[in-house]
């Protein structure tokens, strides 16, 4: 007995294999190779020109056009889906669960934001004589906005203070020197946390104060201090209040004083 292809009664013999029931052209017809949304959003924020991508904010690798090119073509590459077998039959999963299929992404920025060209190829199944090949462009609207990091600079968060203070009160030369080895520390502990920041530096008896996003980030530049200038610290701190969760929130104060 003859197969043929149940929705177009193609005969196997001349189409090929059948897939499902299917023949080649009306599988591939029926199952396109990807599937992907006509529009998408990309919130970017407009002070350090992060980008918010799979429920977090990422630095951008440079705050520029190209950076906002790269950052809507890895959100188009999150949001496409796959054909794939599976037992139940055909489903389309994200493009990390797919095998088998290359996928090229090419952006570029137009009047209404950025558009990403996308371009498929692969099969789906194995029986498939031929690869598929699909196309595709997905707008990105750019969302200006302010990111988690930039929202407690601005309003001035810290948990700890650092006070750098000398045995006597720090001349002008010295200050500088020590705010650079500050700086950079504080660059390199920046660099692998992007929610480490300074909120405000100010000078004070002779000597700085330093306002820092976390208590980790003040142990460290005091330490920095202790091995470049030999200093001493001192580490206190105070009951302010509770967390949403019931624990005791404290801030911490750090005295490095140098010789």
């Amino acid at each position: 007995m003859q197969k043929f292809c149940y929705k177009c009664g193609a005969l196997e013999e001349e189409k090929g294999p059948l897939i499902e029931g299917l023949c080649q052209d009306c599988f591939t017809s029926e199952h396109p190779l990807i599937k992907t949304p006509d529009q998408v959003e990309l919130r970017v924020c407009g002070r350090c020109g992060a980008y918010f991508l799979n429920n977090k904010w990422h630095d951008p690798r440079e705050k520029s056009e190209l950076s906002l090119l790269r950052a809507s073509e890895e959100l188009v590459h999150s949001e496409i889906k796959v054909a794939q077998v599976q037992p139940t039959g055909v489903r389309y999963v994200n493009l990390e669960e797919a095998s088998g299929i290359d996928v090229e992404l090419e952006s570029e920025s137009v009047p209404q934001g950025i558009k990403v060209e996308i371009r498929a190829r692969g099969k789906i199944h194995e029986s498939q004589e031929s690869s598929q090949t699909a196309e595709g462009v997905v707008r990105v609207k750019v969302e200006t906005t302010t990111c988690d990091v930039c929202s407690r600079k601005s309003a001035g968060y810290y948990e700890a203070i650092l006070q750098v203070r000398g045995e006597i009160p720090l001349s002008r030369k010295r200050l500088r020197e020590v705010y650079q080895a500050l700086e950079s520390t504080f660059l390199e502990e920046q660099s692998r946390n992007r929610g480490e920041f300074v909120s405000k530096i100010e000078e004070k008896h002779g000597g700085l104060d330093l306002y820092t996003s976390s208590t980790t980030l003040a142990r460290h530049l005091a330490e920095a201090l202790k091995e470049k200038y030999g200093a001493k610290t001192d580490e206190s701190s105070k009951l302010i209040g509770q967390t949403s969760d019931g624990r005791k929130k404290y801030r911490v104060s750090i005295v490095a004083r140098l010789p």
